[in-house]
């Protein structure tokens, strides 16, 4: 069978009708009703009855259209894909990220890069539409944390590394006279705010202490609140730095290494069949060194 053949065939069953066919295909109704009667050859199989110019299918056809269906679907898919890839402005880097990351980490990173005139989109996702996007090879870098699922680490559709970076408590100045680093067992007479229960970052530590009044879908709103009404929010390191440039005059926040929390995992994503340069090259660089910056403290902590 030829591609031409199951498209052919695949668009009478999708209309009804060979003149209906022939005009999505750009087709003659006699080329239409020539490549179905050559399939038909093929299969040793009669697969329309035909009667008074109509067509009408057979169990045959009924059977071989759900054979084809999916794979119709997905070249669709991939023609959309290449489709929307073809479109974009190598020039401009596009970076997507999770929230947090998005907040201050990934402006701040790339802020000197795009003073030399190069253009930037900046975009936020969740998760898993991060995946999404970086399979169809519509941006140059991604950033992401975990997030509700576990992340395709061997991809052959992008490049993946995985940073660690520590969990902090996040609270008002004062609230926890001991200094130094704290447990999870510390925070249990305090009111505690968390990620969503989906969220595997803090899905162990949820489990320690007491259900959160509120819960949060990312880090930062979770910490302003935790800090403005005096509970403790647990965030990592990436939150704690945006908190501490953007409010670090007005909300005074403190941060303590949660020291028997496990690492948070961020990754950071670049697809290997959409076109590169230099500055992206520069760009994903920077993002490796502040990523490291923060293992780094978890090192030192």
């Amino acid at each position: 069978m030829k591609y031409h053949q199951i498209e052919a065939f695949y668009q009478v069953m999708l209309t009804g009708s060979v003149s209906k066919a022939a005009k999505n295909l750009g087709r003659t109704q006699p080329a239409v009703s020539m490549t179905i009667a050559t399939l038909e050859d093929q299969l040793s199989t009669i697969l329309f009855d035909r009667h008074a110019g109509r067509i009408t299918p057979r169990a045959e056809a009924n059977v071989l259209f759900e054979q084809v269906r999916p794979v119709m679907t997905q070249l669709n898919d991939i023609r959309h894909s290449f489709g929307r890839l073809a479109s974009i402005e190598v020039p401009r880097i596009s970076i997507i990220s999770s929230s947090n990351a998005g907040n201050y980490l990934v402006p701040s990173a790339i802020a000197k890069i795009a003073t030399t005139g190069q253009q930037f989109r900046l975009m936020t996702a969740s998760a898993a539409s991060i995946i999404s996007e970086m399979e169809n090879q519509r941006h140059d870098i991604a950033l992401t944390d975990e997030g509700t699922f576990e992340l395709p680490v061997n991809s052959s559709l992008f490049d993946l590394e995985i940073f660690e970076v520590p969990v902090l408590a996040i609270f008002a100045e004062g609230l926890i006279s001991k200094p130094g680093p704290v447990r999870i067992s510390d925070l249990g007479d305090f009111p505690t705010s968390t990620l969503y229960e989906e969220n595997r970052t803090t899905r162990e530590i949820r489990s320690a202490l007491r259900s959160p009044v509120v819960e949060f879908s990312s880090f930062f709103p979770m910490a302003c609140y935790a800090v403005l009404n005096r509970g403790v929010a647990i965030v990592d390191s990436i939150t704690c730095s945006t908190m501490r440039e953007l409010t670090g005059s007005t909300l005074r926040p403190d941060c303590r290494l949660v020291e028997d929390a496990r690492p948070a995992r961020y990754f950071l994503i670049r697809p290997r069949y959409r076109p590169k340069s230099k500055v992206s090259d520069i760009a994903y660089d920077t993002l490796r060194k502040a990523l490291k910056s923060h293992e780094k403290a978890a090192l030192a902590s």
